[in-house]
């Protein structure tokens, strides 16, 4: 009978520890989640302090599935609770054999989505990485009515999921996808603690 008792308190005990120690995995994981609402981020695109990287840090450059590219550079912020942007920047079009094409400014409409990686020595703690989506309008320096697009922005600091790439792809829905990273940095500032 003692026996019995005895594995039974084993199990009891080992389903304690297991308990205890789900808890204390995910309670820093909750926090930060909850913590992480409520932060704001400066972000950029292929500009400012990103220029001193080399040659190919600015602007950020990706190209469709045709062989044309867009290199966009710009910054701004954006806060995950409430959900806003700011910001912008310029953009210039070049065909597959490298001609100029469309030139103009791009202005951040909405924050849609973004996702944390974290941040990682040697870089300061408000440097984070990460991938956001943000809605912006596409206007054209000779004029008309432009276009609205997705701007995806993933920079590589922290624990980026496989196969991630650093830079920008945009998608004009509709016109054109440019989805393959080609060159350029860009970065997330951490502005609240």
């Amino acid at each position: 009978m003692k026996v019995k008792n005895r594995r039974f308190s084993g199990w009891r005990l080992l389903a304690v520890a297991l308990a205890v120690s789900s808890f204390l995995l995910l309670a820093p994981l909750a926090s930060a989640s909850a913590h992480s609402d409520t932060d704001s981020f400066k972000y950029l695109v292929g500009s400012g302090l990103l220029c001193k990287g080399g040659p190919t840090a600015c602007p950020d450059v990706s190209r469709a599935h045709n062989g044309d590219t867009i290199a966009i550079s710009g910054r701004g912020t954006f806060s995950l609770h409430p959900r806003s942007v700011t910001g912008g920047g310029t953009y210039e079009t070049s065909n597959a054999d490298n001609v100029l094409g469309k030139e103009g400014t791009w202005t951040a409409l909405k924050l849609i989505s973004f996702v944390s990686f974290g941040t990682s020595p040697p870089f300061p703690h408000r440097f984070v990485g990460g991938l956001a989506l943000l809605r912006i309008h596409l206007t054209p320096e000779d004029g008309g009515p432009g276009f609205d697009a997705v701007l995806r922005i993933t920079c590589l600091i922290g624990s980026p999921p496989p196969g991630a790439n650093e830079g920008i792809r945009l998608r004009v829905p509709e016109v054109i996808n440019f989805n393959q990273e080609v060159s350029g940095n860009t970065l997330f500032i951490r502005e609240s603690e």
